[in-house]
């Protein structure tokens, strides 16, 4: 996206504009599962809120993501999404407006995630859960949204399959959110995202 908006309400009314109204649900066969994309839009420089999991987890060590994770049974996509950030990074729903759903996306073959996207108040107080996060990372809007720092790559452990990578000056930002990112910047923008050969 080359031409970022200059104001808060300028990038308040571009998100706003390019959302679901309603989530994409799971595919039969695949596991519900829900993350927050949470967007602090402040007058210096509006951010993403990212999370670096933690090392010894058994699933998606060190990894970035969103907040989020499974859906309970009988759990709406809107309310996992603000259960799992509130239990990560201390992101109590209150401090969120929810804007709408981003597409979804499908995970190692086994997870469907349905992303949802909100607008945090810039003068939250988070508190990441030492269990399961390492480290809070916010990344600029004009980076995640600039498909200049968009690529594809073999994954290590796949090599005949491809992801999509985000390029960052300290952490290696892949698979399902940087597909999420890929695909929103895609609806802005109207373009189409083809990777071939993908996960």
């Amino acid at each position: 996206m080359n031409n970022c908006p200059n104001t808060s309400q300028g990038w308040r009314d571009l998100l706003s504009d390019k959302v679901l109204s309603r989530p994409d649900l799971a595919p039969a066969g695949l596991r519900a599962s829900s993350v927050l994309v949470p967007v602090i839009i402040d007058d210096a420089r509006p951010y993403l809120i990212l999370t670096k999991r933690t090392a010894h987890l058994p699933n998606h060590a060190g990894q970035i993501c969103f907040p989020g994770g499974k859906m309970d049974q009988g759990e709406s996509v809107m309310d996992a999404a603000l259960r799992e950030s509130e239990e990560e990074i201390g992101l109590k729903p209150d401090q969120v407006e929810p804007l709408g759903y981003l597409s979804g996306v499908v995970a190692a073959g086994q997870f469907h995630i349905a992303p949802v996207l909100g607008v945090v108040k810039p003068s939250v107080q988070l508190s990441p859960d030492p269990g399961e996060v390492e480290r809070i990372i916010a990344l600029p809007l004009d980076i995640a949204l600039n498909c200049i720092h968009y690529r594809e790559e073999p994954i290590h452990y796949q090599p005949t399959k491809k992801t999509w990578v985000i390029d960052h000056h300290e952490e290696y930002i892949w698979g399902a959110t940087a597909r999420i990112i890929v695909q929103w910047h895609a609806a802005i923008t109207s373009t189409n995202p083809v990777i071939h050969n993908g996960v």
